[in-house]
């Protein structure tokens, strides 16, 4: 199933969680997959980040997801798969 979220930009100064080596190791670790590409539906760029985001529409929580530089920077809604999403305390 497909999700709108959006960026949460100011975040980069959360640390990730103890025994962690990054945000992206944490998606990694808690999918038990690699983040080779960005999550944005219509993107083809290598991820970069494990970047912090929230739904659009529904609870405030925040996700991580693999983003590229483009779309962690990005301040539009954009389209991930509902399975990308790593729910994190924010």
């Amino acid at each position: 199933m497909v999700v709108n979220v959006k960026n949460l930009n100011g975040t980069s100064d959360n640390p990730h969680p103890a025994g962690y080596l990054s945000w992206i190791d944490f998606w990694e670790r808690n999918t038990g997959r690699k983040a080779n590409s960005c999550s944005c539906v219509s993107c083809i760029n290598k991820a970069a980040v494990g970047a912090h985001v929230k739904k659009v529409y529904g609870q405030n929580n925040w996700y991580i997801v693999p983003l590229c530089y483009a779309h962690n920077s990005s301040s539009s809604d954009f389209s991930v798969n509902s399975e990308d999403l790593v729910p994190v305390n924010g």
